[in-house]
């Protein structure tokens, strides 16, 4: 099965393997993404992490053709990463190099082998990447880690991607294994070539490359939807370096596969409240440090199925209490679900989020993954030329519409303490203006 859609190529593989083509011709260099339908919401429980763990084993994975270590071509860039739904391995090489960072590609779908050495040494890794970026550095999990439980009964939805390293150290290689079999199958998965290539010619590598991986059956991705909550929720979380307090309120989108205009608006309103928040809290009145507004804790607003989390964040000092920030997202809720934005400060916003999104996708591998994200998540890759037009489009009176689904809907109310100033209990606001 082929299809193509302006410059866009899309085939599938007897194997079950999903393939994106998009010809840049006279860059010099080509992109290749390979994306796979299960993230750390595939985590079993009492394994949160183990998605990540075995994302970490599959980028080690050495091969033989090429002289390529770790599934990275000389000359080459590559990295991974691992979102709620979704794996991805993405890697960027001259032009001549794609057969070689194809056949990493191939090599690494046809499975890792970790010994128990291979292994420790990644535990390592993991490890020290969650000091890094979380546990070892201010506002490192704040809000994606907390947030979440509050909001979200699941599992699925609420645990940790990174997991506890203490935990995963009871993982073994066909603990591993396993799951690479259960979700990691041709069938499960997106190839994305991006660059200086024609389609015909990328076309033929990769059937050369990946037509011989037999198809495997694979756990396919459940849904993951809840009851929403019927009341809002309160917590707590103190972060033993944060130097200030804040505030993040969370609320539940809608499924951007079912209604993806009443998604999209959304996102801009995220956009507008962050523009007035700053405004008010940060310019004019002093109380916050920090504002941000945001469709998706984890990657942004096109990294996962349904649910999504809307979550507000307000950093502040010590001297503004976290309602203020609170009853000011109300206050600037009430005034948009009344009143919409003004034509013109929509049109500004848009064009400000629109801009720093097609600024995001300036490098290959941004856009490789981009692409193979709109395919794996939502059936078309042709949305990453197609969002920032859909966004241009929206009206006032969805952006209006959107601000009174949130205002009457229930959330999640999390406060940070700085580990030396303890309050005794969480915010509750109980009235809305």
């Amino acid at each position: 099965m082929s299809e193509r859609t302006g410059s866009l190529s899309r085939f599938t593989l007897h194997n079950g393997l999903r393939v994106v083509l998009a010809p840049e011709p006279g860059t010099g260099v080509c992109a290749v993404g390979v994306h796979y339908g299960a993230g750390f919401r595939a985590d079993p429980p009492g394994r949160a992490g183990l998605a990540h763990l075995l994302e970490h084993l599959m980028f080690r994975r050495r091969t033989g053709p090429g002289g390529t270590t770790g599934g990275v071509p000389a000359g080459g860039y590559a990295n991974a990463a691992t979102r709620a739904d979704s794996t991805d391995f993405h890697q960027v090489v001259p032009a001549a190099l794609l057969p070689d960072a194809l056949a990493a590609e191939r090599d690494r779908m046809a499975g890792p082998r970790p010994t128990a050495a291979d292994l420790a040494a990644e535990l390592d890794v993991v490890a020290e990447e969650i000091r890094r970026n979380v546990t070892g550095r201010p506002y490192g999990g704040f809000p994606k880690v907390p947030l979440p439980p509050l909001l979200y009964g699941d599992y699925a939805n609420t645990h940790d991607g990174y997991g506890d390293p203490d935990v995963l150290r009871r993982v073994g290689p066909e603990e591993c294994r396993d799951f690479f079999d259960r979700h990691h199958a041709p069938g499960n998965a997106v190839l994305t070539v991006v660059g200086d290539v024609s389609p015909e010619a990328a076309r033929g590598l990769v059937e050369r490359r990946f037509g011989d991986l037999p198809a495997r059956p694979f756990t396919p991705a459940p849904v993951r939807d809840e009851p929403a909550p019927d009341s809002d929720r309160y917590g707590r979380y103190t972060d033993p370096l944060a130097p200030l307090p804040a505030v993040s309120v969370g609320y539940r989108l809608p499924d951007p596969a079912v209604d993806l205009p009443g998604y999209l608006t959304h996102v801009l309103l995220a956009a507008l409240l962050e523009h007035r928040l700053r405004a008010r809290l940060v310019t004019r009145e002093r109380a916050a440090v920090a504002v941000t507004a945001d469709c998706g804790l984890v990657g942004g607003p096109f990294a996962a199925r349904h649910p999504v989390t809307f979550a507000c964040t307000v950093t502040h000092p010590e001297t503004t209490r976290a309602e203020t920030a609170v009853d000011a997202l109300d206050t600037e809720l009430h005034a948009l679900a009344s009143e919409g934005p003004g034509p013109g400060e929509l049109r500004l916003v848009a064009r400000r989020w629109i801009s720093g999104l097609l600024r995001g996708h300036d490098a290959p591998h941004a856009r490789v993954r981009s692409l193979g994200a709109f395919e794996l998540l939502h059936g078309d890759a042709s949305l990453h030329h197609r969002i920032p037009a859909l966004l241009a489009a929206t009206p006032p009176t969805d952006t209006a519409a959107a601000a009174r689904h949130l205002r009457d809907t229930h959330r999640a109310i999390l406060t940070l303490t700085p580990a030396r100033r303890v309050i005794p209990h969480p915010i509750r606001t109980e009235a809305r203006v």
